[in-house]
């Protein structure tokens, strides 16, 4: 029985199990965030800020913080499946849910995963010239994506063990890097010598903040996530924690160690590694980008179709993607189609533009939420009447809001607008399509 003025939001009729506890979710958030992109990071935000690069790592720490807080409310409000389409669908409607959900199976979904798969291979080919190819990077993509989705159909288990597998192999050399790191840096070369402009640490948080990006596919498996009130808060927090101290030891260690030779440096934590572990840690951690690079793409394979599968089940898409498969209790249908997609924007290899709109559409899709959240609340939305509520009432997500808003701001024009015209576009097609259902 649901408390006195509160809004039921069951689980879907066409239930998947609930197997997904606090430690699945926070790791695969860490899985689904911590990309390659943390490799080559210290080299790139050193060049913006030198030595002062942290605080960089503070700025999107605390936004991505305000972020979680209000993923963490609306998950804990919404269990039925989708992730943040489900939460943008509840406050808004079919239209918006529509926006958002795009928004997250394209922009945070299978354009990064092709970029990954196109890393993955530049990677093996910057190794031995044997992988440059072209019949075998098309080979490599395909046995990629087509692995994963088995692995996937066959079971959540199987998909979960997984990702966090491969977020344990992955995350642990990084943190020896860390932890090492700490005993053999030189104090001096992590000196500031001026604060830098508030105008550069902005410019250095935008670029820094799409590393923080990815907690939010997790979350497309809000319909299977034991007792989301409580695991959506502590799975999320759980992720954080460890992103955050990963990034910014990451970027002390690299900076206390190659100083003013890392802005120049082509692969920082290879290069810190070899400085503090000798060549085996060079290898080591080259090994380590690999199984990132695989490791995200394995976790989002798990996660993005179940938004797919959600859009089915609201008829926003073809029924057969609500299809769970009969042995596996699997959106198999999603999963194999979500992998197709991936596959080929990975073999196209035209990203430049996708991936600008990815940026801004992250962002978007944040602002979405945030506000979905204070709907919500006004709705008194909630999963038997239990769920998790931020303190001090609307200041974090309307903090959020305003973040996100100044981050919008500082994309050029060009960028903003193919953004806008984006979500415009996606937004009409969804009214088209509520206005013929309603006349039918």
């Amino acid at each position: 029985m649901n408390a006195p003025g509160t809004a039921a939001v069951s689980a879907d009729s066409a239930t998947l199990p609930r197997v997904v506890g606090v430690w699945s979710l926070g790791l695969n958030a860490v899985n689904l965030t911590v990309a390659a992109g943390i490799f080559g990071l210290p080299a790139i935000v050193a060049s913006m800020l030198g030595a002062q690069a942290i605080l960089a790592y503070f700025v999107c720490a605390a936004l991505i913080g305000l972020v979680g807080l209000c993923f963490a409310e609306a998950g804990s409000r919404v269990g039925r499946a989708g992730g943040l389409y489900a939460y943008a669908t509840v406050p808004f409607g079919p239209i918006v849910g529509g926006i958002a959900g795009t928004l997250m199976w394209t922009s945070a979904g299978s354009v990064g995963d092709a970029a990954i798969a196109n890393l993955l291979v530049d990677t093996l080919g910057a190794v031995s010239p044997a992988f440059q190819a072209p019949w075998l990077r098309v080979a490599i993509i395909l046995a990629l994506f087509t692995t994963v989705a088995i692995i996937n159909i066959r079971g959540v288990h199987y998909g979960v063990r997984l990702s966090m597998a491969l977020t344990i192999i992955k995350i642990a050399p990084l943190a020896l890097l860390v932890i090492a790191g700490l005993f053999v840096l030189d104090p001096s070369k992590l000196a500031w010598t001026a604060l830098p402009p508030l105008k550069s640490i902005g410019e250095a948080s935008i670029v820094l903040f799409y590393a923080f990006v990815g907690m939010e596919a997790a979350l497309s498996m809000s319909g299977e996530i034991i007792r989301p009130s409580r695991t959506v808060p502590r799975g999320l927090l759980l992720g954080l924690l460890i992103i955050t101290t990963l990034y910014m030891g990451s970027q002390l260690v690299a900076q206390g160690t190659l100083g003013a030779a890392l802005p120049h440096s082509k692969a920082p934590l290879v290069d810190t590694a070899n400085f503090v572990f000798g060549a085996w840690g060079g290898r080591m951690m080259l090994l380590a980008l690999i199984i990132s690079a695989t490791g995200c793409v394995a976790g989002d394979v798990l996660s993005n179709p179940r938004v797919l599968h959600a859009f089915a089940q609201q008829g926003q898409m073809p029924r057969q993607l609500a299809a769970i498969h009969p042995r596996f209790g699997t959106p198999a249908a999603a999963i194999a189609t979500y992998a197709v997609v991936c596959a080929v924007l990975a073999l196209s290899g035209s990203f430049k533009q996708l991936l600008i709109i990815a940026s801004a559409g992250t962002l978007m899709l944040y602002l979405i939420c945030s506000l979905g959240v204070l709907r919500m609340r006004a709705q008194k939305a909630s999963i038997d009447g239990a769920h998790f509520q931020i303190p001090f009432g609307p200041v974090i997500p309307l903090a959020t809001c305003v973040i996100i808003l100044w981050m919008l701001s500082s994309l050029s024009s060009r960028e903003l607008w193919t953004a806008l015209g984006f979500v415009t576009a996606v937004g009409g097609i969804y009214a088209v399509h509520e206005l013929r259902r309603s006349d039918r």
